[in-house]
């Protein structure tokens, strides 16, 4: 039991720090915390069950033909499987929100977020499996290096990818486009999950040679992901100047526009005397608004998109500065 709560917090800490690092990609209309919530929840319990029992139901028919222990089992079950398995559990977080919360669900950087909080909830229940199997306090400490630190954001970010892709087909009409450009970012997510899990598996028979692939695996992962954060911040500083042009000076002052598109929105915003929590709450709505005007420009009424602007509208006035 000392072990299991030592465990399950000493990992909450690298959990929270994933969680926040991806949800920071969204600057200014965060999401809602419980839907955020629910995501995580997915992965740490439902996902990870579903996951446990898929994987020993397709290990069996594996170790029949190949044997248990043979190298070609463990590449089919824990490279191929494992990968296949995992990324539709998580993304299944994903396709619940996309189905069920679309008036929350605005592009492909809210896709990150729900992914990215998905798999780490996947990951932090995972991550605890795998250290409550260790048989040292020294075993236990270099796994939870590797698993936290090394190769600490796998789960969440390859999840991201699948929920760029939710993201991605929000504004797309037609099934079929929507369905391939999903099933693209889940191909992506499960080949870099199999590319990794592949490397690990075949590290003791090339003397770790392998595991240089896992490595340049995850930093071209990470590297990714960080052009997409910073992809995430230039979009939505355009969107922001593009689609609120039009609220001057009825709805915003040209000052409080100004400061809107400044680089520094933040700081510009509390020149004009905004304190920090009116400051959050002036660029979620100016966001929302944003969203929303897009959303009934790709969409058209959708769920009634033509009066949630007019009461973003009135909202956001209030606020004015």
């Amino acid at each position: 039991m000392e072990k299991f709560v030592i465990t399950a917090l000493a990992l909450a800490v690298p959990a929270y720090f994933y969680t926040w690092l991806i949800r920071s990609i969204d600057r200014f209309e965060k999401e809602p915390v419980r839907y955020l919530i629910a995501a995580f929840a997915w992965g740490a319990l439902p996902a990870v069950i579903l996951a446990l029992i898929l994987e020993v139901i397709l290990s069996i028919p594996v170790a029949a033909i190949l044997g248990k222990e043979t190298l070609s089992a463990q590449l089919i079950d824990t490279a191929v499987s494992a990968p296949v398995v995992e990324e539709v559990v998580k993304a299944f977080a994903v396709m619940i929100i996309f189905l069920t919360c679309r008036r929350e669900f605005d592009g492909w950087v809210d896709g990150i977020v729900y992914g990215g909080v998905t798999g780490f909830g996947f990951a932090y229940v995972e991550n605890i499996l795998y250290l409550m199997g260790t048989s040292s306090w020294s075993e236990w400490g270099a796994l939870f290096f590797l698993r936290t630190i090394v190769f600490g954001g796998l789960h969440g970010f390859w999840t991201a990818i699948t929920g760029a892709s939710f993201g991605l087909a929000r504004y797309m009409h037609g099934t079929a486009i929507k369905v391939f450009t999903i099933a693209c970012g889940l191909i992506v997510a499960i080949a870099g999950h199999l590319i990794h899990n592949g490397a690990l598996v075949l590290a003791e028979s090339t003397e770790g040679a392998t595991i240089a692939i896992a490595l340049v695996n995850y930093t071209v992962l990470v590297f990714v992901m960080f052009l997409l954060w910073l992809l995430a911040g230039f979009v939505e500083r355009s969107r922001l100047k593009t689609c609120l042009q039009d609220e001057v000076p009825n709805v915003l002052s040209a000052q409080a526009y100004a400061a809107i598109c400044d680089r520094q929105a933040k700081k510009a915003l509390s020149k004009l005397g905004m304190t920090p929590a009116q400051i959050r709450q002036f660029l979620h709505i100016a966001a929302k608004l944003t969203q929303k005007k897009l959303q009934f420009s790709k969409m058209g009424e959708e769920y009634g998109n033509s009066a949630e602007i007019i009461r973003l509208r009135h909202e956001l006035k209030s606020l004015g500065a």
